[in-house]
Order: structure tokens, then C-alpha cells, then sequence
């Protein structure tokens, strides 16, 4: 499950979306709007504060292009990514259980 789902769209959630997505590359100001399916002016009025509170990290300027990457150093990241894998897991093992039910009542009517 990604951030922009649970928040059910954010534009903030999409951008840390797709900076965790391609967290080892650095994107530019139209790369993160584009992968992120949102205007380039929601994202500049957004990035701002992202990078404020050490989330987002401007890596280098190459040329006129800033460029980004997710501040894995940073422990919100860290603990947000925690927090993620903790929700996956949970949706995951619920659909498991979701899954087993309908296939024992066949099981059952069956026998």
C-alpha cells in the first residue's frame, strides 16, 4: 500500500511516494510531478515544507535542474518506512485470511 492510497490523494503522499519509489536516484522537479500524476505547481507548493522539515533533500543542480532524493537519513523516513512495512503486513496477512475462508467453505460443501 502506498501513502497516497491510505491518504487517499495527497499530493504530498505521491510525491514521498515516488521519491521512496526511485529513493536511489536523483529526480528533477518535472520527474517527481510527473511520476507522481500531479501539476508542477501543487508540487512546488508542496516540496517547500518537505524539504523544511528534512524529508526531502535537494542532492546537486545540474545545469538549470534542481535535483531530489528522499532524506533516508532522516528518522521520520525511517520511521514512515517502518510504518509502511508494518501496513503491508497487516494488509497482507488480511487478504491471506480473506482468501482462505471462501476456499475451506468449498472445501466444506464439498465434503
Amino acid at each position: 500500500m502506498s501513502l497516497e492510497k491510505l491518504f487517499t490523494g495527497s499530493a504530498t503522499a505521491k510525491i514521498l511516494d515516488v521519491l521512496w519509489e526511485y529513493q536511489d536516484i536523483d529526480l528533477t522537479l518535472t520527474d517527481i510531478a510527473d511520476e507522481a500524476g500531479i501539476h508542477y505547481t501543487t508540487l512546488m507548493k508542496a516540496l517547500p515544507l518537505l524539504e523544511e522539515v528534512g524529508v526531502v533533500t535537494m542532492t546537486r543542480q545540474a545545469g538549470n535542474a534542481k535535483l531530489y532524493q528522499i532524506n533516508k537519513n532522516d528518522a521520520v523516513v525511517k520511521k514512515l518506512i517502518k510504518f509502511l512495512n508494518e501496513l503491508n503486513l497487516r494488509l497482507a496477512e488480511k487478504e491471506a485470511v480473506r482468501q482462505e475462508v471462501p476456499a475451506l467453505r468449498k472445501e466444506m460443501v464439498i465434503a
